[in-house]
């Protein structure tokens, strides 16, 4: 089994968020004992492993990672060591992250509704804007037109994304107009084998739509704050080596990370009966509009009146 050359170090899991398509959401119940942050020796382990396996690029993440306090001097010993420093943030605390300036060579900032947004030309580190599409952010293809353009040249990158189908809010969330964008902006596949569109220069990725050719891209490495290692998109719980990805089973399980999902994937597979070419169907299903469902009742109620 062969891994890609990044690492991502988990620094804490407290977030000052709650945010509902939250990709962490379905692993907080493993979360009932564990230390707020990470201490400094178990990053200088996780350091030491990835010298000896030949990691490039190590990613700070969390949770919130700028709320662990000492996530500069975590930041400086990882660029010490040589390492290509990216940090993923929401941006809440720009005081801290103006600290990391120069230091971070990637700054990642989620967007996730109308908030302050730093300028490009303000910071020696390179600063990429990431977009969740939702309907609360961009409800029209033209809010996302409007935003894209208005914010583009004030950013190194800006990438746009859609809610991975992790739990019933993000399945609902989705934007509606997906199915005519592949209109105007072909659906496209990369090297890895995810979908996009490309798009006013930039790219959207199609998160929702599962890719269960998992390539070396896709296993990274992910420290935690214990400093164990395991599989980046496999849950917490799920170690290096702890499941075969060669089995169809195995690329299905992990085609969504929705806890439902999930569950079904692995009763289908235990009762010998899993579908191995529409396994999308073992997503919860989307729940009807208001208004057609008060409709629907309606109609049941006057045929059981009959």
């Amino acid at each position: 089994m062969k891994y890609s050359n990044k690492l991502l170090i988990i620094l804490t899991k407290e977030c000052n968020r709650n945010c509902a398509f939250c990709i962490d959401r379905p692993n907080r119940k493993y979360y009932t004992d564990y230390k707020p942050f990470i201490d400094l020796e178990t990053v200088r382990d996780i350091l030491k492993f990835a010298k000896k396996n030949d990691i490039k690029t190590i990613a700070l993440n969390g949770g919130e990672p700028t709320l662990h306090p000492k996530v500069v001097e975590i930041a400086k010993m990882v660029k010490e060591e040589g390492f290509f420093t990216k940090i993923f943030t929401n941006y809440d605390f720009p005081e801290v992250v103006k600290q990391l300036d120069g230091i971070i060579d990637i700054i990642r900032i989620s967007y996730y509704g109308p908030m302050q947004l730093p300028n490009q030309k303000d910071f020696k580190s390179k600063i990429t804007l990431k977009l969740m599409l939702t309907k609360e952010n961009f409800p029209t293809l033209q809010s996302l037109i409007d935003f894209v353009n208005k914010h583009k040249n004030n950013f190194y990158d800006i990438k746009i994304h859609t809610l991975m189908q992790n739990n019933d809010y993000s399945i609902n969330a989705q934007v509606d107009y997906l199915d005519s964008l592949s209109k105007q902006y072909p659906l496209k596949r990369n090297e890895k084998g995810d979908y996009y569109h490309d798009f006013m220069g930039l790219q959207i990725e199609r998160e929702d739509l599962p890719n269960i050719d998992y390539d070396i891209e896709q296993r990274l490495y992910k420290a935690h704050m214990d400093g164990t290692i395991s599989h980046y998109f496999e849950e917490d719980y799920y170690e290096i080596g702890g499941l075969d990805q060669d089995l169809p089973y195995t690329k299905i399980l992990r085609a969504h990370r929705n806890t439902k999902y999930r569950e079904n994937v692995k009763q289908a597979y235990e009762n010998g009966c899993l579908d191995l070419e529409n396994f999308d169907k073992y997503l919860p299903q989307k729940k009807q509009d208001k208004k057609v469902y008060s409709l629907v009742k309606k109609k049941n109620v006057q045929k059981k009146e009959k």
